[in-house]
């Protein structure tokens, strides 16, 4: 097990109710519910049914199935748009989402401990847009911070696959990241106290492939708490991997993606730039 220290986040009672808006470009709060985090989204914004995941449905990519709480994992709220923006949207055919993690420590009974997961996403890959090059995928960090966990494969429907490069990308709010072709991503929340919302574009006319991650059991390495910090743990599912490269999201590539105004507004600034999503 490696170690690699974090700034350690300050155990500071956190807003019940934090206004979104200026960072999303679009009228949303982040509000503290029962079990939780969740989003509430402004009048006249259009969006899908919020889907929650849940830490049931996250055990077949546990590095501990046994982990039961906490319960509300993340919040997904699909396809946002404003009606006005509805046909330029459409006609990209892309899809501006939002999700919702909640801080926390997948663990039994809610008795946290050291290597334990952190709280994270099922994960997933993308299928091919064309021949051996996969749809990529645009995030921002809107609040809090996260992780993505990017592992790079020869063919992403191989099991066990062959993996050529694993990056843990360390993203602070405010961070842009591209998600290239051919990876698994898998984002972790790296925090007991603060929530965190992140957005995307991503192509609209595909299906995101879970079977492969859930049938290797996660990804090739665990995030698990380490004192203040975090340290990977290999999942020995995988009969190889390479070691972990740790890259900070201000030094990732974005390519000529538009900056310093939110992603959702970016898009429309210059929705050129966003083309190689449907055709990378």
């Amino acid at each position: 097990m490696l170690r690699v220290k974090l700034l350690q986040t300050p155990k500071k009672e956190v807003d019940a109710m934090i206004d979104l808006t200026e960072k999303v470009g679009l009228p949303v709060k982040l509000v503290r519910a029962k079990e939780g985090w969740q989003l509430e989204i402004g009048e006249g914004v259009l969006y899908e049914k919020p889907a929650v995941r849940l830490v049931s449905e996250l055990k077949p990519v546990m590095k501990n199935p046994e982990a039961n709480t906490p319960n509300w994992l993340y919040w997904m709220y699909r396809n946002i748009r404003l009606p006005e923006h509805e046909p330029q949207i459409l006609a990209s055919g892309l899809r501006y989402d939002l999700t919702v993690f909640n801080p926390g420590v997948l663990c039994v009974d809610g008795k946290a401990k050291d290597g334990d997961e952190w709280n994270k996403a099922a994960g997933h890959y993308h299928p091919y847009a064309r021949i051996g090059v996969t749809f990529p995928e645009v995030y921002e960090v809107i609040y809090g911070r996260c992780m993505f966990l990017l592992q790079f494969v020869d063919d992403v429907f191989a099991i066990p696959p062959k993996i050529t490069r694993f990056v843990i990308l360390e993203i602070q709010a405010g961070d842009l990241v591209v998600i290239p072709p051919n990876c698994a991503h898998i984002a972790v929340i790296p925090s007991e106290t603060e929530p965190t919302v992140t957005s995307n574009w991503v192509a609209r006319a595909f299906d995101s492939q879970y079977t492969p991650i859930r049938l290797m059991k996660g990804a090739a390495y665990y995030i698990v708490k380490k004192d203040n910090g975090y340290a990977w743990e290999r999942n020995t599912t995988y009969p190889e991997a390479p070691e972990p490269e740790v890259v900070k999201g201000s030094d990732w590539e974005k390519g000529n993606l538009p900056t310093g105004i939110p992603v959702y507004k970016a898009f429309f600034e210059d929705p050129k730039t966003f083309e190689f999503l449907v055709r990378p």
